[in-house]
């Protein structure tokens, strides 16, 4: 990926098939396009979503990306937050891709998240 590259990260909830099936055809034009073509997180669930972006991860995700890259301690410190807790929730976040860590510090990396999701009542 070249640095002026703008990264994108689209968040969905689908079915297990429907993940696979755009995974697939995403793949399949990146490959065609040799292009980048944005990267994605995908739940099966709407409890699933909730289990990892919950509203305090989300704030968490919002105060890094105005903050730019700074540590746990200067995050906590400026959330209001205990750093032990907040500790737990970035691992969370970036066990899922949405936050990155190196040797000087957490940040995270997109310039753009969006979160699509449709709810349906269940068919009878």
């Amino acid at each position: 990926m070249q640095n002026n590259t703008k990264r994108t990260l689209e968040i969905k909830i689908q079915s297990e098939k429907q993940a696979m099936q755009a995974s697939a055809a995403r793949f399949l034009n990146a490959w065609n396009k040799s292009e980048y073509a944005g990267e994605y997180l995908t739940f099966t669930s709407p409890g699933m979503f909730f289990e990892v972006i919950n509203a305090r991860r989300w704030d968490l995700v919002i105060k890094l990306q105005t903050l730019g890259k700074t540590s746990i301690r200067e995050l906590a410190r400026q959330l209001g937050r205990d750093v032990r807790r907040v500790h737990d929730d970035i691992k969370i976040l970036i066990d899922h891709g949405i936050v990155e860590q190196d040797a000087e510090g957490i940040c995270v990396p997109f310039d753009e998240i969006h979160a699509d999701f449709t709810l349906m009542a269940a068919a009878a």
